[in-house]
């Protein structure tokens, strides 16, 4: 596979087959007569396969999610990196050293993480807490539930906003970063014997959803974020758990899905749809809605 590409358009042409057996996954199915060619999800642990690579048209479809697209949509979600960084990796050819294989695949790397040095000291910088105002959050949230981190990746010090995972790695996020040291749930559980448990996409919305509660309810619920919709049937042991599921996930199609994902085995509640017309919890913050709410609201 030819990878000293630069042009987007020409990136966009590497074959996503070529690409995923290059990361290690084999295909389940050979290809069909209509050019599909079937994977086990990257994205997840199964013994069906539900991803498919229409190579006629070098897209992907992922009928776990409904989720799909191009190559870069496909290395923007495997890695959980924005565009910029993925079209850095294909052009680059380095994401066979950069990244994990996702940690809940039957392929996982047997090599030391990329991610090296990594210090994790209180929330300080006015850097990072002028970028949670932008985004509505409340300091006093955003310093009690993140860090500031700093690490080294492909030789290069780097800083961000951390939120540790239960698998001991990180979300960063940053005006320009976003990325993770490894694929896992981070689950938060404020006090023994709650019943009830609020599911998230990302953190930020988790951090929102904090910043709209008053302060005394927010020990009321225990939470779940999965930080990929991905990772809805990861969730599925934690959330069996409670009387009450509340998901508060994007009000997009991956969303909807996953939400229908998790109905399936719980008894869950779509909070999403009181988000509505907005996108996600962080947007409906940003918009100046209930910001002084009690949990009945939300």
């Amino acid at each position: 596979m030819n990878t000293n590409l630069n042009n987007t358009d020409e990136l966009r042409q590497i074959p996503i087959v070529s690409y995923l057996e290059h990361q290690g996954y084999r295909p389940a199915k050979p290809e069909n007569s209509r050019g599909e060619v079937k994977f086990l999800s990257p994205f997840r642990s199964e013994t069906k396969p539900s991803f498919s690579v229409n190579v006629n048209k070098n897209v992907w479809h992922d009928y776990g999610t409904g989720e799909g697209g191009s190559i870069f949509d496909l290395v923007m979600k495997l890695w959980n990196v924005d565009f910029i960084k993925a079209k850095e990796i294909l052009s680059k050819g380095t994401y066979k050293q950069m990244f994990y294989r996702p940690s809940d695949t039957h392929y996982e790397r047997q090599r030391p993480s990329p991610f090296t040095d990594i210090r994790a000291s209180p929330l300080t910088s006015t850097y990072f807490l002028d970028y949670c105002k932008e985004r509505c959050i409340d300091l006093d949230v955003a310093k009690e539930e993140c860090h500031q981190v700093d690490y080294r990746l492909s030789g290069h010090m780097n800083s961000a906003i951390g939120f540790e995972n239960d698998k001991g790695g990180w979300e960063f996020r940053s005006p320009t970063t976003k990325i993770c040291t490894c694929k896992a749930i981070s689950t938060r559980c404020k006090k023994e014997g709650n019943t009830t448990v609020c599911v998230f996409e990302g953190f930020f919305d988790y951090l929102s959803f904090l910043t709209m509660m008053k302060p005394e309810c927010r020990q009321k619920y225990d939470y779940v974020i999965l930080n990929s919709v991905g990772m809805a049937n990861k969730a599925i042991p934690i959330l069996k758990g409670y009387k009450s599921v509340r998901c508060y996930l994007d009000n997009d199609h991956a969303g909807k899905n996953a939400f229908d994902i998790i109905r399936k085995e719980v008894n869950a509640e779509n909070r999403s749809e009181k988000m509505l017309p907005f996108n996600d919890v962080n947007e409906y913050l940003c918009k100046g809605l209930n910001q002084s709410t009690s949990e009945q609201n939300v």
